[in-house]
C-alpha cells in the first residue's frame, strides 16, 4: 500500500516546493500538483470547471494511489475559496481504493508568507486572498510544520520524519 503526503496550508508556505523536493529525494514517489488538475485560460471558477478539477483530481489520485510500484504519492493544495468542497468531494470519491493517508498541514509566519509571496511575483490581489485564508488552517487536526525559519530541505525531512511515524 502507498502512502499519499497531502501537504495543505496557505499559498506561498513551500507546499510545491516541499514536494518537489520529496519527490526528488524519495524513490518510487509520484507528485501532483493540484495546479495541474485545474489549469485553464482564462481560469474561470463555475459549476463546470468544478466538476473538470474534481475528475481530473480523482482520476490522476487514484491512477498514481493503485499504482503497486509506487511507495509515495505527494500532492500540494490549498483550502481557499471552493476548494474545500472540491477536496472534500474528491477524498469521497477515492474511498473505494486502499492507501495510507498522511495529511500535513504547512504554515509561516504571516510576515514571512507575505515577503515568499512578493519573492514568488504575486499579485497583491492573490496574497490579501492567501493571507485572509490563512485561519482555514488553523483548526486542522494534522500534524503542523511551521516553515518560517526552515529550508525546503529541512522542511522535508520533518515531512518524512512524520510520514515514518505514520507507518
Amino acid at each position: 500500500m502507498n502512502t499519499f503526503i497531502f501537504l495543505h496550508g496557505p499559498n506561498g508556505v513551500g507546499k510545491s516546493s516541499v514536494c518537489k523536493t520529496l519527490h526528488s529525494r524519495l524513490q518510487r514517489s509520484a507528485w501532483l500538483e493540484s495546479e495541474w488538475c485545474r489549469m485553464t485560460n482564462p481560469f474561470i471558477l463555475n459549476e463546470e470547471t468544478i466538476s473538470l478539477t474534481i475528475t481530473n483530481m480523482t482520476q490522476m489520485l487514484r491512477t498514481y494511489l493503485s499504482c503497486s510500484w509506487l511507495d509515495y504519492v505527494f500532492m500540494s493544495y490549498g483550502f481557499h475559496g471552493a476548494r474545500q468542497q472540491i477536496w472534500d468531494t474528491v477524498q469521497t470519491n477515492l474511498q473505494t481504493i486502499s492507501y495510507a493517508y498522511a495529511p500535513i498541514t504547512l504554515t509561516c509566519d504571516t510576515d514571512e508568507n507575505i515577503a515568499r509571496m512578493v519573492t514568488d511575483g504575486r499579485d497583491q490581489g492573490r496574497i490579501h486572498r492567501a493571507i485572509s485564508a490563512r485561519e482555514l488552517y488553523d483548526a486542522l487536526p494534522h500534524p503542523r510544520i511551521d516553515t518560517t525559519s526552515l529550508t525546503i530541505e529541512q522542511t522535508a525531512d520533518r515531512v518524512i520524519e512524520i510520514i515514518e511515524c505514520h507507518k
